[in-house]
């Protein structure tokens, strides 16, 4: 007996059932799909409640493991330094090939990566897990941020950095809080709630994300004035003062708290005192979405400066607790100046905003990995407040630099 196939009628079978495959799959995934507004608030805020979280628990998980000083400091440095030479790669890499796909890549590279680091027993897996994270934030936040950008109006743009901004940083507020609380139940746990997490945001960017073209194109400035040629100077100066801040921000996060214990404070004022530094981060930018007076004004900028170099003098003149949460509330409102300038200026001033957004998030890597390194050395060699003594060193050369790109008149 033969047997006979109508390939055409086993194709026409196949392609109804994908069809139909495909109609049930995006029925149920429907629900997770976002308003674009709304994931500007959720995909940062989201994105960096993994991070914070996975960045307490890793080097905690690291102590159970008994590593060294030197290898818990690796963990957040080969991130760094992964991300300072990707992510200005990878911003014009989305310009190429668009944002979605580079977006969605980086939540799921770091649901992978928490599973592993849940199940990891061996210290040299965390320190390579640190090396995709840094790979995950290069493919993740120079797209989004263009992706933004793509799909803002001239006069919506600068309010929907600030909103991404302010969810970002909220993150950071919340993500430690809950990632100690789940460590303590067993150390395992914030891994896992981490690859839930980022794996809930895949799912997210997947139904709610897609590339269309920017509302932009052809508008060349902020609040609809023509852009200046020392706009252009002024962008790299906005560069440098956020290096600067990122290098400061590095030793106020890894390094103060050390200087904080041998002082006295325990370790839930050391907890309070830093959030000092995210609660005025998150006021800082608040304070600015509201406001346009500032765009391009060296007053701003220059007097951010001002109030970090203050910060850290106290530091290192004081001991009290009072006036530690004073100058950590002063290096956080300077880092919300320079790091929305510069993240603005690049996206309102590079035809390609991907790039734009690369360069931002290169080098604001370099100066967070750079700080601590530098900052651990000194303390390392002298003693605990020698750091702050580097960083107030290095933002006067940094000045002297930025004094030198905007000379020519400000307009008013």
């Amino acid at each position: 007996m033969k047997f006979s196939i109508d390939t055409g009628m086993c194709v026409r079978l196949l392609t109804i059932q994908r069809s139909a495959f495909s109609t049930e799959w995006r029925n149920k995934t429907s629900v997770l799909r976002v308003d674009e507004r709304l994931m500007i608030r959720v995909a940062p805020f989201g994105m960096d409640l993994v991070l914070s979280g996975y960045y307490l628990a890793a080097p905690l998980l690291l102590i159970e493991f008994k590593a060294n000083p030197v290898q818990l400091g690796l963990v957040g440095s080969i991130t760094a330094a992964v991300h300072m030479v990707l992510a200005h790669r990878m911003g014009p890499l989305s310009d190429r090939f668009g944002r979605r796909r580079l977006i969605l890549l980086g939540p799921l590279l770091f649901t992978l990566s928490c599973l592993v680091a849940a199940i990891a027993n061996h210290i040299g897996v965390i320190l390579l897990l640190s090396g995709i994270n840094g790979l995950c934030l290069s493919l993740f936040w120079p797209s989004f941020q263009a992706w933004v950008a793509d799909h803002q109006t001239e006069g919506s743009l600068a309010r929907d950095i600030g909103t991404m901004n302010m969810a970002w940083t909220a993150s950071h507020l919340i993500g430690p809080i809950i990632s100690g609380f789940l460590f303590a139940f067993h150390p395992r746990f914030p891994f896992f709630f981490a690859a839930t997490l980022s794996f809930v945001l895949l799912l997210l960017s997947y139904r709610s994300i897609y590339d269309r073209p920017s509302k932009m194109k052809g508008k060349e400035s902020i609040a609809e004035t023509p852009i200046q040629p020392w706009h252009k100077t002024f962008l790299y100066s906005a560069w440098i003062a956020n290096f600067m801040s990122w290098f400061i921000l590095g030793n106020a996060r890894y390094q103060f708290p050390k200087l904080a214990r041998e002082l006295g404070s325990g370790p839930q004022m050391v907890g309070l005192l830093i959030g000092c530094l995210g609660f005025s981060l998150f006021l800082g930018f608040w304070l600015l979405r509201g406001s346009e007076l500032w765009y391009f004004r060296r007053r701003y900028l220059f007097g951010a400066q001002a109030l970090v170099a203050l910060g850290l003098l106290i530091i290192y003149s004081t001991s009290s607790p009072m006036f530690f949460a004073l100058a950590l509330i002063l290096i956080g409102l300077s880092t919300s100046v320079t790091y929305y300038s510069s993240l603005l200026y690049a996206i309102r001033l590079s035809a390609q905003k991907g790039k734009g957004t690369g360069y931002h998030e290169s080098i604001l890597s370099i100066g967070a990995l750079a700080g601590p390194i530098l900052g651990g050395l000194g303390a390392h060699l002298f003693n605990l407040r020698i750091p702050y003594l580097i960083c107030l060193f290095f933002l006067l050369i940094a000045v002297a630099f930025e004094i030198t790109l905007v000379r020519k008149k400000e307009t008013r």
